[in-house]
């Protein structure tokens, strides 16, 4: 009888801790998403994203020992990033079993109303960067936590308290956002890559767009984001470290303009946030 309630309290005990190995497998598309995902979901599982640190997601192309370890995976949450457009079929065939999460079902998908293209769009189908606005990650936050749930029962209230943690780590952003924007000298900013349409949407900025449809502007239009930044009075372009930045360095020399570089694919999506409002509250 003495054995029995002690093998009882034992597996009571274990039933209760976080695990010490993970319990579930889990995929993302990119870092900041799994950096998410790794918040709430702590020492219960283990997450890799698929684009590696600096390589561009709209031309990424998963390695084979990747997709390997994507074949024995529970989850994989994506946001439709163009690699994914062409991939998504060879994953879902790669392991049909493994539930496929879109963080983008509770969310407005297009960010145009925080971007001025002149021409063209940035992205075909919507804005797929839905993790560069606190609003959006609250409720990202939130999803996970609930797919987490569904799929490891045992872990809810270890997830419901990093969830907590992870959400008030984000509002903390939204309100230096708050604080810090509305006296900024311009809402507009150039950026060569529209990633922050949603943050700008949130916060009553403007993103004008040096790409079109992911393509490199010619002359003519060069000539065109030269002379309305010169009307709107945009004093930065914002760059990422993924992609070419000659023709953001030859605008911003045309203008007198501050080249940024800050990284919406960082692993460290609280530091690239506040990132982006330090490059804004500097003085044009």
């Amino acid at each position: 009888m003495k054995k029995n309630r002690i093998t009882l309290a034992l597996l009571l005990l274990l039933l209760s801790a976080p695990l010490s190995a993970a319990s579930l497998k889990l995929f993302t598309s990119v870092l900041p998403i799994a950096s998410l995902v790794s918040l709430v979901g702590g020492e219960r599982v283990s997450v890799e994203a698929l684009v590696t640190a600096g390589h561009d997601p709209v031309t990424y192309d998963p390695q084979p020992s990747q997709l390997q370890r994507l074949g024995e995976a529970d989850l994989y949450f994506t946001s439709g990033l163009p690699f994914e457009k062409v991939w998504m079929g060879k994953i879902r065939a790669l392991n049909p079993r493994m539930k496929i999460i879109d963080l983008r079902q509770n969310l407005p998908v297009d960010a145009e109303d925080g971007t001025e293209h002149g021409h063209g769009h940035g992205h075909e189908g919507g804005d797929p960067h839905v993790w560069t606005s606190p609003a959006n990650i609250d409720v990202i936050l939130a999803l996970i936590a609930e797919e987490l749930t569904a799929n490891d029962p045992h872990g809810a209230d270890y997830y419901q308290g990093n969830l907590q943690a992870a959400q008030q780590r984000f509002r903390q952003v939204d309100r230096r956002a708050v604080e810090v924007l509305p006296v900024i000298e311009s809402p507009y900013f150039l950026v060569f890559h529209p990633a922050w349409g949603y943050l700008a949407s949130e916060y009553g900025l403007v993103q004008v767009v040096i790409e079109m449809d992911g393509k490199e502007p010619g002359p003519r239009r060069l000539a065109e984001l030269i002379e309305m930044a010169g009307q709107k009075g945009i004093g930065k372009i914002f760059v990422q470290p993924q992609f070419d930045q000659r023709i953001a360095a030859v605008i911003a020399d045309a203008i007198d303009a501050k080249l940024v570089v800050v990284d919406p694919l960082s692993d460290d999506l609280v530091q690239s946030l506040n990132d982006f409002l330090d490059a804004m509250q500097v003085l044009e």
